[in-house]
C-alpha cells in the first residue's frame, strides 16, 4: 500500500509503476508511439524530481517511457495514477492520449501554465480495451517544466481499478488526508 501526499490513507495498486523509467530531454511527438525505439535512453526513478537525478537546472520538454505487462483482468475499468507532475503533462498509453493537465493551445505548447498544475494529482481513466492483457504496453509521458523543479515527482504511480480508485478517494475525503 502506498500513501498519498505523505498521509495515512494508502492505495492498493493493481500494478505499481514506481520504478526506473526511460527518460529523455527535448521534444519529439514520435516518442508517444508504442513502437518508438527508446533503447538508448538513460533511466531515472519515478517518482522523483529530474533535478535530483542528473538534470539540474533543466527547464523545458522531456519524455518518460515505461514498458510493462498487464495481467489483471477483473472486468473493472482501470485508472492510470500518475501522481504529481511539474508542470504540464500529456500521457499516452500505447500511442493513445489518455489525459493531460494544463492548457496546451491548439498550435503550440508555449505559455500553457496557469500556475498550479504542479500541485494537481493525476488520475486518468483508461478506455476499455486499451491495455493489452499479457502483452507489452507502453506509457509515454510528455512533460513541460516551465521553471524550478520538474518531472513526475510524487506518487503513487501505477494502475488501479476504478472501483478501488473511488474507494480510495472516499477514504481521503473522510480522513482529511
Amino acid at each position: 500500500d502506498i500513501g498519498l501526499y505523505g498521509g495515512k490513507t494508502s492505495v492498493n495498486l493493481d500494478l505499481n509503476l514506481q520504478s526506473l523509467w526511460k527518460f529523455q530531454t527535448g521534444d519529439d511527438p514520435r516518442r508517444k508511439e508504442s513502437d518508438f525505439d527508446d533503447s538508448g535512453w538513460p533511466e531515472i526513478f519515478v517518482p522523483a524530481k529530474w533535478e535530483d537525478q542528473g538534470y539540474r537546472d533543466y527547464d523545458g520538454y522531456a519524455w518518460y517511457r515505461k514498458k510493462f505487462t498487464f495481467q489483471v483482468n477483473n472486468g473493472d475499468k482501470m485508472v492510470l495514477l500518475m501522481g504529481k507532475i511539474d508542470d504540464i503533462d500529456q500521457v499516452f498509453v500505447n500511442g493513445i492520449l489518455v489525459g493531460s493537465t494544463g492548457n496546451p493551445p491548439a498550435k503550440k505548447w508555449d505559455d500553457v501554465s496557469t500556475g498550479g498544475e504542479w500541485t494537481a494529482f493525476r488520475g486518468y481513466y483508461l478506455p476499455d480495451g486499451l491495455l493489452k492483457k499479457n502483452q507489452s504496453n507502453v506509457i509515454a509521458v510528455r512533460v513541460l517544466d516551465t521553471g524550478g523543479d520538474g518531472g513526475i515527482y510524487e506518487g503513487p504511480v501505477g494502475i488501479i481499478s476504478q472501483t478501488k480508485y473511488i474507494e480510495y478517494w472516499r477514504k481521503i475525503k473522510k480522513s482529511g488526508d
